[in-house]
This record gives structure tokens, C-alpha cells and sequence, in this order.
């Protein structure tokens, strides 16, 4: 196999590298296989930390949509923090998809 079989691909929205396999992942040779189970366990090591982040701008938006009076603030704030929580959901599928298991309740904010 002259390619790598599998990359990381920066995810701008998340905020890290998510795993990408171009080939099953029982096609790898033991050696790509723990090199690739290795660098994933590297991009779960950042997910609690950007879960934190993405919660405490949720939070400070909240705090503004609750202090808003402009209908229309309140619904682009609104928007916001739709995106957000679908980050938050996004990375702890992420996390699920490669521990398999959720992260524990207490790692958020």
C-alpha cells in the first residue's frame, strides 16, 4: 500500500482533526492499525477540551439572548446557538465513534 490508507482532516466547525478511512479498517496491516487507533486517541484527547470551549460561548450567547429585546438579535442569537449545540452533539458522537462510550458528565463545563 503505497498511500496512507486513512488521514485526519482538519474540521473547521469542530475545531480538530476527525478521522477519515479510505479503506475498511480490517484491510489495515496490525501496524497501520495501531498507528491509526493512536492518532485517533490523540483527536479524542482534544474533544473535552473543545466541547468546554464551544459551552462557554454557548453560555455567554444564552446569557445574551436573554438580555435581548431586538427580534431580530434574538433570533440570530437563537441560530447561534443552534449551530453550537450541534457542535457539542457532533463531538460526542465523535468521541462515542471511536471509545465507544459516551464522555463522562462530568468533563463539560
Amino acid at each position: 500500500m503505497s498511500e496512507c490508507p486513512f488521514a485526519f482532516v482538519y474540521d473547521e466547525r469542530l475545531g480538530l482533526a476527525r478521522p477519515v478511512l479510505y479503506v475498511e479498517y480490517e484491510e489495515l496491516s496490525q501496524e497501520k492499525q495501531d498507528e491509526f487507533e493512536l492518532k485517533c486517541q490523540e483527536c479524542c484527547s482534544y474533544i473535552p477540551e473543545r466541547i468546554k470551549e464551544i459551552e462557554q460561548d454557548y453560555m455567554q450567547r444564552y446569557e445574551a439572548l436573554a438580555n435581548t429585546e431586538d427580534e431580530t438579535e434574538f433570533l440570530r442569537l437563537n441560530d447561534e446557538l443552534n449551530e453550537l449545540s450541534k457542535r457539542i452533539c457532533e463531538l460526542n458522537l465523535l468521541y462515542l465513534q471511536i471509545e465507544g462510550t459516551y464522555l463522562s458528565a462530568n468533563v463539560h463545563a
